[in-house]
């Protein structure tokens, strides 16, 4: 327990700041980000977009304290007539591979998946995930969360809201149960961890929820896990409430809250949708995370620089 509130208390905000809405890469808007790696061997950021047209992508840039430099995108290329929805990313630490996930296509017929591509973007395979994982899956609350193992040994998976089965979505009231899997890198099941949501953090005038929006690995026992709720207002804006918390899966039900992203100062809520480790910096790790914007030119995305 000490570990892990010393590490709640060696967090700091290093910068915060927003990507103007507009941007354009290669006449290409930015946006919609879901899913964030850095590169350790090049100093690229890769960020994936859940744009769900005909332009699935992602973008690569440059990232510090004083802003990010888009460089390039590069689309994906799925399956004849699918439209992902992508919503992790990830650099594979022993291949170089990108995998990614999508959460479905359910009206075409395409089921959540996790898969691995080259870095043009093109397809090398997918990692089977059981049916047990999509069987009972609310359309739009699956495959949101992905982390490698900091040794690449070991994936681990997460799911943003309750199957079915699981009982009900979280409320004001509770919390629902999710699920965060453990998985080899041929996509056999290790071990699987029920998690406890919380509840929606305010009461919304129309829709709200609460979710698994990214888990990244801390070491071989621990992830941090990001938590965001969306609460809507009477004139359909949202607003979002989000959480970090560390999970030690000996004990999964014990999660400990790092950052109340609402008690940041300075530093306006958004819909933290992307996380990941960026370089070393005076030998301490650094923390990135970024909001999907939703292609909403009044919500631009916000990106997060938080030391260790």
């Amino acid at each position: 327990m000490n570990a892990l509130l010393g590490l709640a208390l060696a967090l700091k905000l290093l910068a915060s700041f927003e990507v103007p809405a507009g941007t354009m890469v290669d006449g290409t808007p930015f946006g919609g980000v879901s899913g964030i790696d850095y590169d350790q061997r090049t100093g690229e950021w890769l960020m994936i977009s859940d744009d769900r047209s005909d332009k699935a992508r992602f973008f690569v840039g440059r990232l510090d304290d004083k802003g990010l430099r888009l460089t390039r995108h590069v689309r994906l290329r799925p399956e004849v007539g699918e439209r992902p929805d992508a919503e992790a990313l990830r650099i594979d630490p022993l291949t170089g591979d990108l995998l990614w996930t999508t959460e479905g296509d359910a009206p075409h017929g395409f089921d959540p998946m996790v898969r691995r591509m080259g870095r043009d973007g093109a397809p090398k395979e997918t990692i089977p995930t059981p049916f047990s994982f999509r069987d009972g899956a609310r359309p739009n609350l699956t495959y949101e969360g992905l982390s490698f193992s900091p040794d690449g040994k070991w994936l681990w998976l997460s799911m943003e809201a309750p199957r079915v089965q699981d009982g009900p979505v979280s409320s004001v009231a509770a919390g629902g149960l999710t699920w965060i899997t453990k998985l080899d890198r041929l996509g056999k099941v290790v071990a699987r961890y029920a998690y406890r949501l919380d509840p929606i953090q305010a009461a919304p005038a129309k829709r709200g929820d609460n979710g698994i929006s990214e888990i990244l690995a801390l070491d071989d026992r621990r992830l941090l896990v990001l938590e965001r709720s969306g609460v809507e207002d009477a004139a359909g804006r949202f607003t979002y409430h989000c959480r970090l918390y560390v999970v030690d899966v000996r004990r999964p039900s014990e999660k400990r809250l790092v950052l109340n992203f609402d008690r940041l100062a300075g530093v306006p809520t958004a819909n933290l949708e992307a996380m990941a480790w960026g370089p070393l910096r005076n030998g301490r790790r650094t923390l990135v995370l970024m909001s999907d914007d939703n292609f909403d030119p009044a919500a631009p995305t916000r990106i997060v620089l938080l030391g260790l």
